[in-house]
């Protein structure tokens, strides 16, 4: 690929993926960098490809004229951005199915899309991919639910172990015909048998949800726990809510579900087979939570294509590096700022965890110029929902709104904080005193600095006991103003320092 194809002048560079599954045919194109994969376009069309193919051993013929007409028209939007890196895909139904072959044949000759028909242990190991994209230290089990299949495979230390695809998704399995709950438990039953291997060996870590009708569920458990943001990504659930919610959602009509707020009406009468289907799951393993990832193949076939060097960076990193870069923030600030604000590491304490806290904290200085441009009189409430509902992988919703809450408090200072319910519900005291000195510390630095790191160089802070300082070169005294007092005071404060 060259450096002009789909290039931009921040380095990020558009790649398309197209997903021909059992169910729907995706395009969805990416703005990407390392590991930051941020949906710039995303279509779908509801084909249902595998509608009847466990009868007939054929693909549905309604759903591949809906199919074709999809990817002739995917293909000139494609043609029509720019995008010359494509990476097309088809699973469950194309691969069973006896015409998949030619149905791929006639694509190429009609589009000239080229189409990869993957094995069920590759979709697993890509979906499994996608989700170690979004989250590194992913530990346990992926379980990623199509239209016709049910990938899983076991994660950990950012590796993926050798997965199993099960014929289980809703349409092999009829899932809201006549068939009673009963007799779908003992198919259900009868297929995890065989992937007893890989459930086990998922440990006692998390359950990592990949698929629609997971996330169907996650809305369900948002509107019965009263979850404020409405992110699914990273959503997640404690064993025991999970159960809870299974046995709710199997008492309930399609009709009451289909009123969950963002739910399709589509997905509702599937709801009660994804809920047996996790049910029946974590009863063989005592999975400690069900995190909820909108990572999954399509994230893995872009990870895959990444160097070593490129894998390695952190995809919260990757994102406030790219989220920054996209709102004409100065990179090279915020690599100054971590080495400026490195003395307040040691004196506030980590509410995620020493590793997590620091990674946050990174994360922060890496936006502390986020609201460059943006209008004064409502800069600091725009930086917050920005940064709350931006495209990052790799945190958890507490970490979202604590970094969110930081960067309100760069550019407001110590003021009542905007969506306080939302806030409350998410964080706790420790957390949201976290994010006030860091955010006020940001404030701090960019009153001495102008918001540039070569000035930002000539100075630095230094804490002794319980006294805060800032000192200059002999040559940047004139810094050191009564703007910059005022700043160190109030950054003094939020640390529970003197100045």
């Amino acid at each position: 690929m060259t450096a002009r194809e789909g290039d931009r002048k921040n380095g990020l560079i558009d790649k398309a993926v197209i997903d021909v599954g059992s169910n729907s045919v995706r395009l969805v194109v990416f703005r990407t960098r390392e590991t930051f994969f941020q949906p710039v376009f995303n279509e779908k069309v509801l084909a249902g490809l595998g509608k009847g193919l466990a009868e007939t051993g054929t693909l549905n013929p309604d759903g591949v004229s809906a199919a074709m007409a999809a990817l002739k028209r995917y293909k000139r939007i494609i043609k029509a951005r720019g995008v010359k890196n494509i990476l097309a895909v088809a699973t469950a139904a194309v691969r069973i199915a006896k015409d998949g072959p030619e149905f791929i044949e006639d694509v190429k000759q009609q589009t000239g899309l080229k189409i990869s028909i993957i094995e069920g242990e590759e979709e697993a190991r890509l979906s499994a991919l996608g989700v170690i994209a979004g989250a590194p230290d992913a530990l346990g089990l992926v379980g990623d639910l199509g239209g016709s299949s049910l990938e899983l495979v076991p994660v950990s230390m950012g590796r993926a172990r050798r997965g199993i695809s099960l014929p289980l998704g809703p349409l092999a399995m009829h899932a809201g015909s006549t068939i009673s709950l009963k007799e779908m438990s003992g198919r259900i039953d009868a297929a995890l048998d065989l992937a007893t291997q890989q459930i086990t060996a998922g440990g006692n870590g998390n359950f990592y949800a990949v698929g629609g009708a997971w996330r169907s569920l996650a809305l369900v458990n948002m509107a019965l726990r009263g979850h404020p943001l409405r992110i699914l990504h990273n959503y997640t659930m404690s064993r025991d809510e999970a159960f809870e919610l299974v046995h709710l959602v199997g008492a309930q009509s399609s009709a009451s579900l289909g009123r969950t707020p963002g739910l399709s009406s589509r997905r509702a009468p599937l709801l009660p087979y994804a809920a047996l289907l996790l049910e029946r799951i974590l009863q063989r393993n005592f999975f400690e939570n069900i995190t909820i990832s909108s990572h999954g193949l399509r994230e893995g076939l872009l990870y895959e294509q990444l160097s070593s060097k490129a894998r390695a960076v952190h995809p919260v990193l990757a994102g406030v590096k790219a989220l920054a870069q996209q709102n004409w923030a100065s990179p090279r600030l915020g690599g100054e700022l971590e080495r400026w604000l490195n003395p307040v590491l040691d004196v506030q304490k980590a509410p995620f965890g020493k590793k997590r806290t620091n990674l946050m904290y990174s994360a922060a200085c890496r936006l502390a110029d986020i609201g460059a441009r943006l209008h004064p009189d409502h800069r600091s409430e725009i930086a917050f929902d920005i940064v709350l509902f931006a495209p990052f992988a790799g945190l958890t919703h507490a970490e979202r709104a604590a970094l969110a809450l930081c960067i309100f408090h760069r550019y407001a200072g110590d003021v009542t904080i905007p969506r306080a319910g939302l806030i409350g519900h998410l964080l706790g005291k420790k957390q949201r005193n976290w994010a006030l000195g860091l955010g006020m510390s940001l404030r701090c630095a960019a009153a001495v600095s102008g918001r540039t790191a070569k000035l930002l160089k000539r100075t630095h802070i230094q804490i002794e006991g319980k006294t805060l300082q800032l000192l200059a070169r002999e040559d940047a005294q004139e810094l050191l103003t009564i703007r910059s007092r005022k700043r160190l005071g109030d950054m003094a404060t939020a640390l529970n320092l003197t100045t």
